[in-house]
């Protein structure tokens, strides 16, 4: 069965219209103008391939009102084989989706030759064309399709005056906007999955049924640790719309795409290839054929990236920052570290299944203070290495420190001996505020069996989460952190909105939160962030610990606006409102 049609490219004499421009003139088709006209109300484009003169055709089609439903024009007295192959280079369409009306039975038979995936056929399948199951196309009575192609026809003339593709790009002023906003816009996220070809790279495709297509979307999208966006392009000749969509999964430090795709009406400006690197070259398994390497090394320089603060949100990108920290900062890193030229990001990770802690107060200490050998030797009996210990915190000074210790809240520590320092167990469990040290614990994977072996020895000490023990470990944090940067902590959710959307209080983190606001709100330029301020609605929060994507963009913006302003602007909080009755909305 052959594909829809999203592009008839016309021949014009005994064709478009009746008679020989060249020969005694022309009878003109209302009929044949109307259904470009209606072509074009369904998204499917006209052009013209025809030999001619092209200022007498110009004049015509202008006279009638035509001329600008045509999108790349080809006219001159050359073959039509190579003419029609250019014609599709330039719109960036896939010949199987192109059909060549022609009244010329060698003219058919040329383009096929050149062009053998095309579609073909004589004047007398026109009648058709408007009941011809190929060219249904989508509802598009405001011409926004045509309205792009005509953008792209522009930037392509324009495009052939430069000498080199990079400066042509350094002079379009590209812009870039990512929308993570993805709920509002779900019917366009879903066509980009399902329509796109040649620049989706994954095409993990959705079910026909748009309301199947939504559901699944929809609750992809608020998955936890997965982070999506949609990408909107402009340029001096106009703006694109919203054109590609990404849906990241990322989690102890991996990450990967579900969705990656782009219409192919950006190709060429870079706009995938500078995604992808402002992602961080996630994992990305292509699937198919694409039409473009996202791995190429060509530095993209040209794109700006756009948002509804852009000033603000520049002044932020020109700042280097350090993330440290549990779920909280992996959430919040995925926008920070976006368009951005220097961002360490430093999170748990695992190994051997088990979940390492780095995100704990007493791990970080060590890490800025350095080990000794002899610590070293009785915490490797809680599973820790020295690389644990690695961070980047002391090799530069950076702009702006965004830390997270939640993780202290939740877990119990252990001493060894006599020792006073306390470690907790490498894993985030709620079976870790138990009291390992007073009898043997088994447990199906072997590097916990054996640490909880090591706890059951006699020689640790088990200590309940302790705020003052945080607080000592949080003071020599801080005097390592220079006075004029920026400092931002994130504080542990105090409350929940549960299943049945009743606001519970969370007890544990309150007092782990008032050392480190009794702590930091002295400190110039320094920041304590509560999460709870930042909910919106249940489907925000997945459980007492863990927020939905759109919490952590909402905390994004509020640093963003502190870096530039240097003001805490106020949040609106779902937990000071009715929750029954609170929306979601962006911040």
């Amino acid at each position: 069965m052959s594909e829809e049609i999203r592009l008839v490219i016309w021949d014009l004499d005994e064709t478009f219209w009746h008679g020989t421009l060249t020969e005694g003139g022309i009878s003109y088709s209302d009929e044949h103008h109307n259904i470009v006209v209606e072509l074009a109300k369904r998204g499917i484009m006209s052009s013209i391939c025809s030999k001619n003169d092209p200022d007498s055709v110009q004049r015509i089609l202008q006279e009638k009102g035509i001329w600008d439903y045509f999108v790349f024009p080809s006219i001159d007295w050359s073959p039509k084989g190579g003419r029609v192959s250019e014609i599709i280079r330039r719109i960036q369409l896939r010949p199987e989706t192109v059909l060549f009306i022609d009244d010329n039975p060698h003219n058919l038979q040329e383009v096929l030759s050149v062009n053998p995936a095309i579609q073909v056929a004589d004047e007398h399948v026109i009648p058709h064309l408007l009941v011809d199951a190929r060219m249904m196309g989508k509802d598009d009575t405001v011409l926004s399709r045509l309205k792009h192609y005509k953008i792209l026809e522009s930037r392509d003339e324009e495009k052939e005056t430069f000498s080199t593709i990079e400066g042509f790009l350094k002079e379009s002023n590209i812009k870039v906007e990512i929308i993570y906003d993805v709920e509002n816009h779900l019917d366009r996220a879903i066509e980009l999955i399902n329509r796109t070809n040649q620049l989706n790279f994954t095409k993990q495709r959705l079910p026909e049924n748009q309301q199947e297509a939504r559901d699944i979307l929809l609750s992809q999208i608020k998955q936890a640790f997965r982070y999506s966006g949609l990408v909107r392009v402009s340029d001096k000749f106009g703006d694109y719309g919203i054109v590609g969509f990404y849906s990241l999964v990322s989690v102890n430090r991996i990450s990967y795409f579900e969705h990656f795709c782009f219409s192919c009406r950006i190709l060429g400006m870079g706009i995938e290839q500078w995604v992808y690197q402002s992602l961080d070259r996630p994992d990305l398994h292509v699937q198919g054929k694409v039409i473009s390497d996202v791995n190429s090394p060509a530095h993209i320089d040209w794109i700006n990236q756009e948002g509804r603060d852009a000033a603000t949100e520049t002044t932020t990108h020109k700042k280097s920052i350090y993330i440290r920290g549990g779920c909280h900062a992996a959430g919040l890193a995925h926008y920070l570290k976006q368009g951005r030229n220097h961002v360490v990001e430093e999170q748990n990770f695992c190994r051997d299944g088990v979940g390492i802690r780095i995100d704990h107060s007493q791990l970080f200490r060590d890490a800025i203070y350095g080990l000794t050998d002899e610590r070293l030797e009785w915490i490797s009996q809680l599973g820790y290495r020295r690389e644990d210990f690695k961070t980047q915190f002391n090799d530069m000074t950076f702009d702006v420190y965004v830390l997270n210790f939640s993780v202290d809240a939740l877990y119990a520590t252990y001493s060894y001996q006599d020792n006073v320092i306390r470690y907790p167990f490498p894993e985030c469990r709620s079976i870790m505020t138990e009291n390992f040290s007073r009898e043997e614990y088994h447990d199906q994977n072997k590097f916990l069996d054996d640490i909880f072996r090591n706890a059951a020895s006699g020689d640790f000490h088990y200590h309940s989460p302790d705020p003052s023990y945080f607080e000592n470990c949080l003071k020599d944090i801080l005097s390592r952190i220079p006075e004029g940067a920026f400092l931002f902590i994130l504080l542990g959710g105090e409350k929940f909105l549960n299943r049945e959307n009743e606001l519970e209080t969370v007890l544990t983190h309150i007092p782990f939160n008032q050392k480190i606001i009794e702590l930091i709100t002295q400190r110039k330029n320094s920041f304590p962030l509560q999460l709870d301020d930042y909910v919106r609605d249940k489907s925000d929060q997945t459980d007492r610990e863990h927020f939905g994507r759109m919490v952590y963009y909402r905390i994004y913006k509020a640093i963003t606006d502190i870096v530039s302003s240097g003001t805490t602007p106020t949040p609106k909080s779902t937990h000071d409102a009715q929750p029954a009755t609170v929306m979601l909305h962006e911040a």
